[in-house]
């Protein structure tokens, strides 16, 4: 019975009017069964044995087996007889729908000898299949035109046929073969190995035998995998400079070819496309792109937060504080943002970031104080909320409290090593000379200010990077105080 309800639970509403009006025209008594069980599961009945006593039949057990899969194949039937293409969002699918849709109704008109009408649908079909590369249904329209044809055309017409059925089934082989190290591709355990450099000889050896195939076959969705994993191994290995170059290729290709064009697709390239630009510190073809990729993004999916966040940052990079705010609003207006629990105490850091670029310390300080859950965490955001905090005290001149939240950060630290970098020591030695200076940031001691030369020029340890939580630039913060 689970597996008749949860197809009865699929069915939209214009597709169980069609479903009752079929039933209401027919007297057959076994159709009529029919519709009292589809009305039963409708009410909510769960259990074969209740469903039995209510129909009201001494039906055996077998009997009442082979109704249920009747009305099951009604339910199909009827999912393929709706429209149901406008359904799917993304016109690659759609199209896949459609066509293997003709073929089915191509093959039923030749067999009723409606061979005009047949082979119209079959053209159709054969159409979509060539503008979508479906190889697969291509093959199979050619197999049914090869049958149809037999003793009603030219030889030299089947000779064609038989060449691009050939042709075709080696193409369809690269593809299965392509879509099968799709999934290597997608999996997690890539990704941790692209980072850790393991197999890299074996991933390299994949990505140029995608990069072969894709020049051979001239496919565009062997061309997808072969892009996305050629952008991914360079973005894992910060050659930034590549998966622009790259990436700008794989935009081009699924804004263009209808078998890899969707809003995920150049959502997602648009994103890769803008991280690449970020990376690179080049925050204006940064924002170009990660716009597209938010517009692109369903407005309710977590994934429209990523090129907002990246908005909200290379705005402030700009010191474009009002258009940063405003991506910060739209984020923290999400309709499922509070869904999950580091979400909201991140934006309201990026918020109170930038505030503080903005100079605006009494709304940052109220900012990052409105939710702590940052400070209970073990990680990069954790210290820069810190970072962040004692900036402000230094701002607000609250000595006192700035000596307890440099020695809670320096305890912090000698817990967690792992998160005690060059450059967050330098920042920590820096507000402790400030603490005892009485905060004059001309007193700097030799030792800070050869520090925050390390940090300024960025040397081997103390870079600073743009998608790091550390938003506001402490080195750039002190130089900017400094009267020298």
């Amino acid at each position: 019975m689970k597996s008749l309800t949860s197809l009865v639970k699929v069915l939209r509403p214009s597709e169980k009017r069609l479903l009752l009006h079929y039933y209401s025209r027919n007297t057959n008594s076994e159709e009529k069964l029919r519709l009292a069980l589809f009305k039963l599961v409708e009410e909510g009945v769960e259990s074969d044995s209740d469903a039995r006593l209510m129909l009201k039949t001494n039906a055996s057990v077998s009997a009442y087996s082979h109704l249920k899969s009747r009305l099951k194949n009604d339910i199909l039937n009827v999912l393929l007889m709706q429209d149901t293409t406008k359904r799917l969002a993304q016109g690659n699918r759609a199209a896949e729908l459609d066509c293997r849709k003709k073929v089915a109704q191509s093959h039923l008109l030749l067999l009723r000898g409606a061979q005009i009408e047949g082979m119209k649908v079959l053209k159709q079909a054969l159409y979509a299949a060539d503008k979508f590369e479906l190889l697969a249904e291509r093959l199979q329209i050619n197999h049914q035109l090869r049958e149809f044809f037999v003793g009603a055309t030219s030889s030299t017409e089947l000779t064609r046929l038989n060449k691009e059925i050939s042709r075709d089934l080696k193409i369809y082989e690269a593809l299965l073969y392509v879509e099968e190290q799709s999934f290597v591709l997608s999996s997690p355990e890539f990704s941790k190995n692209l980072k850790t450099r393991a197999k890299e000889a074996e991933y390299l050896g994949l990505i140029h035998e995608l990069g072969n195939l894709f020049k051979k076959h001239k496919l565009a969705r062997i061309g997808f995998w072969y892009y996305m994993a050629a952008t991914e191994y360079h973005r894992a290995r910060k050659n930034y400079e590549e998966v622009v170059l790259i990436g700008l290729k794989f935009l081009n290709l699924v804004e263009k070819n209808p078998s890899v064009k969707s809003k995920n697709n150049m959502a997602g390239v648009n994103q890769t496309v803008g991280g690449g630009y970020f990376e690179l510190r080049q925050f204006e073809s940064a924002i170009v792109y990660f716009s597209k990729a938010e517009k692109f993004f369903p407005v309710s999916g977590f994934n429209r937060l990523v090129p907002l966040q990246y908005l909200a940052i290379s705005d402030a990079a700009l010191a474009n504080y009002g258009s940063a705010i405003k991506h910060v609003g739209v984020a923290l207006a999400h309709p499922r943002i509070a869904t999950r629990e580091p979400l909201v105490p991140r934006w309201l850091f990026i918020k109170a970031s930038i505030e503080f670029l903005n100079a605006d310390i009494d709304d940052s300080f109220k900012t990052i104080n409105s939710d702590g859950y940052l400070m209970k965490q073990q990680d990069a955001w954790n210290i820069h909320y810190r970072l962040l905090e004692m900036m402000q005290l230094i701002s607000r001149r609250d000595e006192e409290w700035l000596e307890f939240k440099l020695d809670a950060t320096r305890k912090f630290l000698t817990r967690h090593k792992n998160l005690d970098t060059p450059r967050v020591r330098t920042a920590i030695d820096i507000f402790g000379n400030l603490l005892r200076k009485d905060l004059d940031f001309d007193l700097l001691s030799e030792k800070n200010i050869l520090g925050l030369n390390a940090c300024l020029n960025e040397d081997k340890g103390f870079t600073w990077y743009p998608s790091s939580p550390e938003i506001v630039r402490f080195d750039h913060w002190i130089q900017s105080n400094r009267s020298d």
